[in-house]
């Protein structure tokens, strides 16, 4: 990786120079955006506080590319943390940037430490072809399958590029914010997700190899609809279910090119290993994933987070790594979340 980096940072350093910086404000809400992550994208929406780059270079030769809106206006040498935060189902990752933000906002009013001047926000883009026809995609970007790009598969465009995987996506934004070069007072990255975008941090933290940057990696996984289960059993069987325990609900087979050559044996230990912060709103009693795979790991997304950590609990103890926060009141809300003092503290502070 080393390598390459002077030839990414001239790159990303292009793309730097050619889009507008906008103005920063506070407490910024969702911005209008024509079309919907069902029609598709229209456009990518001007954010205040926020650069959007619409083509961010993610390998050395620039052929990679992917959305993606970064905090204006900050100093590279005094940035001590960062956070990318990816987007839900619909796909609206302006919006996920908005509210990371405006948490960020709030733990700055709470607590004068937490220094937004030090804390780069980075919320990636994860592009279909239904967006690319709309005219949020430019035609050069990685596109992935309307749902597929959660789980870690390959991209399904641009027709220049393949097996470029939603995870291999995730170590190139990472590795961007681990290089000493260019952040030399980085001490931290959280990658944070909530709903769909929780079941990718969570499934990525099994999938990703050991980097020798693991210790300044962080996990936030935040009201999943459905999880990669760690054993074998589930709490509740269901014989007439095929698949219960294949990726992505388990760790029998089936991964996809990213996890090639994987195995639970192989998984379990480096994920238990991990800075993992689970989170779940006490009050999130909606269904999330309604296939027959999810339902053996429970009914709701709560009781699924509850099953989950008994089952980490009673196969492996609790990791000395890992935390989990119950967040009092909450349901199926991203801001709640991200909001709450359990999610500032986590991603702002711990």
């Amino acid at each position: 990786m080393i390598a390459w980096i002077p030839c990414l940072l001239l790159l990303v350093g292009s793309a730097l120079a050619s889009h507008i910086q906008y103005r920063y404000d506070t407490n910024d809400s969702d911005p209008f955006v024509g079309g919907g992550s069902d029609q598709g994208w229209q456009i990518m929406p001007e954010v205040g506080g926020a650069t959007s780059y619409p083509q961010w270079p993610l390998d050395p030769k620039g052929r990679a590319k992917l959305p993606v809106y970064q905090t204006t206006g900050l100093v590279e040498s005094e940035i001590t943390r960062a956070v990318i935060v990816l987007p839900g189902k619909p796909r609206d990752c302006w919006y996920y940037w908005v509210i990371m933000n405006n948490a960020l906002v709030k733990a700055n009013a709470q607590n004068s430490s937490i220094d937004p001047s030090q804390i780069s926000i980075m919320a990636p883009c994860f592009w279909t072809e239904l967006d690319v026809q709309a005219g949020a995609a430019q035609s050069d970007v990685l596109v992935f399958g309307l749902t597929t790009w959660i789980d870690g598969k390959e991209n399904v465009g641009p027709s220049t590029i393949s097996k470029y995987s939603s995870f291999r996506v995730l170590d190139d934004l990472i590795a961007y914010y681990m290089d000493r070069i260019r952040y030399p007072n980085l001490n931290t990255v959280v990658l944070a997700g909530h709903s769909a975008g929780g079941q990718m941090v969570q499934r990525y933290a099994g999938l990703r190899r050991a980097n020798v940057d693991d210790d300044r990696l962080h996990f936030w996984v935040a009201n999943p609809g459905s999880l990669m289960w760690l054993s074998p059993d589930r709490p509740y069987p269901n014989a007439s279910c095929e698949g219960i325990d294949d990726y992505k609900y388990g760790l029998a087979g089936n991964f996809p090119w990213y996890g090639r050559g994987l195995d639970r044996d192989s998984i379990t230990p480096l994920y238990n290993q991990r800075i993992i912060n689970y989170a779940w709103g006490t009050a999130d009693n909606g269904p999330g994933d309604t296939r027959c795979e999810a339902e053996t790991q429970g009914s709701t997304h709560l009781t699924r987070g509850q099953n989950f950590v008994q089952m980490i609990n009673s196969t492996f103890g609790w990791p000395a790594n890992a935390t989990v926060d119950w967040v009092l009141g909450v349901s199926h809300d991203n801001v709640g979340m991200m909001e709450s003092d359990d999610g500032i503290d986590k991603a702002s502070v711990w």
